[in-house]
C-alpha cells in the first residue's frame, strides 16, 4: 500500500517518569534503550514495589517534567507546590538496590532517595478526590489505589552494566525496554488518529468530542500516510535510525484522561478504548482495541521533526493481518 504523500515526522515526545506528563522535543537521539530520557524514571508503591500509574491515579499526568543536561538537573513541577530538583543522571553507586514489578517483568533498578518520594507521595494525597473521582479502576484487579500508601522514584542503569535487564525482543540482542509498558519506542499516525476521531463522531461515544495524539502517549508521530498504512509496516528508516514494527498496541483506558488537565471524558464508557474495541480488534488479542505501534530501534542515531520516513520493508502477503471485522454490536 503506498502513502498517500512523503510520510513524515511531524511531532516527538518523551516520558521521562512513567506516566507523568509529557515533554516535547525538536529532536531526540536513540540508543539501545530507546529515546534518551523517556521513560528512565517510574513510581512505585514503596511496600510491595508495583508500578503505579494513570491507570490508578490520573492525577500523574500534572507531574511535569523538565531537564538541564549541562547542568544535570531534573525538576518535577505541578501547579500549586514548590517544584523539586534532583540529578538527571544520578550515581547509581550511591543509590540503594531496589528489585521492582513492572507487568511481568522483575527488574533491578535503584531507589532515587526520600525527598522526592516524600514529594511524589504528598502529591498523590493532595489529588484524592481528584483520582476517585477521575478513575474507576476497573482495570486493576488488586485495587491499589489507595492515595495514603507511600510511593518511591526509581531510576534504571544502562543494561550494559549488567543491572537492569529487560531485552526488548527475543531475537534483537543489546536492544532493552525500559519503564514503557512493552517496546522501547512507540510509533503514531495522524491518519488513522483522523479516522479514530471521525469513528468517535459516527458511533456517538465521544458525545461530539476529538481527541489529540497525546492521549496515546506515543513518542514519534508521523504524518503523510494512508489511514491504517501502518498495519503493514515492518522496517522502516526514521530520520538515521532504522526501525522494526512489532505489533499495533492493545490499549487501556488511559486514552479517556486527558493529559493537560488530568480529567477522565464524560463519555460513554471509557471513551476511545471502546471505540478501538469496536473497531480495531486483531485475532492475537480480540478482547483489546488496538492504536498506535510497538517499535524497537536496529540503529542509534538522531530523529528531527521533518525528518522524512522511509519504509524499507513491509509484511509478506502471506503473513498481513488486518482488524477483525468491525463489530456491529453496541457498547455496554
Amino acid at each position: 500500500m503506498p502513502s498517500a504523500s512523503v510520510p513524515t515526522v511531524e511531532g516527538i515526545r518523551v516520558y521521562p517518569i512513567k506516566s507523568c506528563h509529557g515533554v516535547e522535543l525538536e529532536e531526540c537521539e536513540v540508543d539501545n534503550l530507546g529515546i534518551k530520557h523517556d521513560r528512565r524514571f517510574m513510581i512505585v508503591y514503596a511496600d510491595n514495589n508495583r508500578f503505579v500509574t494513570q491507570r490508578k491515579f490520573a492525577s500523574l499526568a500534572l507531574i511535569r517534567p523538565t531537564w538541564d543536561e549541562e547542568k544535570n538537573t531534573f525538576t518535577l513541577s505541578s501547579n500549586g507546590r514548590p517544584s523539586i530538583t534532583l540529578p538527571l543522571q544520578q550515581d547509581v553507586s550511591k543509590l540503594t538496590k531496589r528489585d521492582v514489578t513492572l507487568w511481568g517483568s522483575k527488574l533491578t533498578t535503584y531507589d532515587v532517595g526520600d525527598e522526592v518520594a516524600d514529594w511524589i507521595t504528598e502529591f498523590l494525597k493532595d489529588h484524592e478526590q481528584h483520582d476517585c473521582q477521575n478513575n474507576d479502576n476497573k482495570d486493576d484487579p488488586i485495587k491499589e489505589n489507595d492515595p495514603t500508601r507511600p510511593v518511591r522514584l526509581v531510576i534504571l542503569d544502562n543494561p550494559k552494566q549488567g543491572v537492569y535487564n529487560r531485552p526488548a525482543h527475543p531475537k534483537l540482542n543489546g536492544v532493552h525496554s525500559p519503564f514503557s509498558d512493552w517496546s522501547p519506542i512507540s510509533f503514531g499516525f495522524t491518519s488513522s488518529l483522523d479516522d479514530v476521531n471521525k469513528g468517535l463522531l459516527e458511533t456517538g461515544i465521544s458525545k461530539g468530542n476529538q481527541i489529540p495524539m497525546d492521549r496515546f502517549r506515543n513518542n514519534i508521530t508521523i504524518s503523510g500516510t494512508i489511514a491504517w498504512e501502518e498495519d503493514q509496516w515492518l522496517v522502516a528508516k526514521v530520520g538515521e535510525v532504522t526501525m522494526y514494527i512489532i505489533q499495533p498496541i492493545a490499549r487501556c483506558n488511559v486514552p479517556g484522561i486527558n493529559q493537560d488537565t488530568g480529567e477522565k471524558d464524560k463519555w460513554d464508557g471509557k471513551g476511545p478504548t471502546d471505540y478501538l474495541k469496536l473497531r480495531r480488534k486483531f485475532i492475537d488479542q480480540p478482547n483489546d482495541g488496538h492504536f498506535c505501534c510497538d517499535v524497537v530501534p536496529l540503529t542509534a542515531g538522531k530523529i528531527r521533526i521533518g525528518d522524512k520516513v522511509e519504509v524499507l520493508e513491509r509484511i509478506p502477503e502471506e503473513y498481513k493481518q488486518g482488524p477483525l471485522p468491525a463489530a456491529t454490536q453496541s457498547i455496554e
